[in-house]
């Protein structure tokens, strides 16, 4: 399980980990502190801190508040939990205290990794197969960055190594997949 400290702009996390934020501490006693989303056009209330009270509302099982720190945390994140969060203080005036998306990402799984057979001074094509939501592809030969000859195709899923030299067999080739 991984816990991920969100901030304001845009935070990247992997399902099934858990998001927290130091946010709803109250300002003052006499405000409510409430945590809202907005997803697809639609908000809903998450989470409610009545400072003057003394009292927290959860309309969330898997959402958290510790009123001494302010800090809330939500578990187990789903893909469905791709929103924005708001953080408001109702006092007079109102007033946005953050506001964070969050996109909630599938891990990536290489399920494959083939080539064709080839002899020496042929075309090789090594490719990688997938699941999941990938934001960059890369591949490295012996720790290096691709020699020239060599090219990428495919959104680069595919490798292809030209007219194949006896040193490209003894070559180490790491493919690397982040989101």
């Amino acid at each position: 399980m991984m816990i991920i400290s969100v901030s304001s702009g845009t935070v990247y996390v992997q399902s099934g980990s858990d998001i927290t934020d130091c946010n709803m501490k109250c300002p003052e006693d006499d405000v409510t502190v409430e945590l809202y989303r907005l997803c697809r056009g639609e908000e809903r209330t998450l989470l409610e801190n009545h400072c003057h009270y003394n009292v927290t509302k959860s309309h969330d099982s898997r959402i958290r508040l510790h009123t001494g720190s302010g800090c809330w945390k939500l578990t187990h994140v789903r893909r469905d939990d791709s929103c924005v969060y708001n953080v408001w203080c109702y006092d007079i005036p109102e007033y946005l205290i953050s506001s964070t998306e969050i996109r909630v990402l599938d891990p990536v799984l290489i399920s494959n990794i083939s080539s064709n057979f080839s002899r020496l001074y042929e075309e090789v094509a090594v490719s990688v197969h997938f699941s999941g939501e990938e934001s960059a592809v890369t591949w490295e030969v012996d720790g290096e960055p691709l020699p020239e000859r060599y090219r990428l195709i495919d959104d680069n899923r595919t490798l292809i190594i030209p007219s194949v030299q006896r040193d490209d067999a003894e070559r180490r080739f790491r493919v690397r997949i982040t989101n």
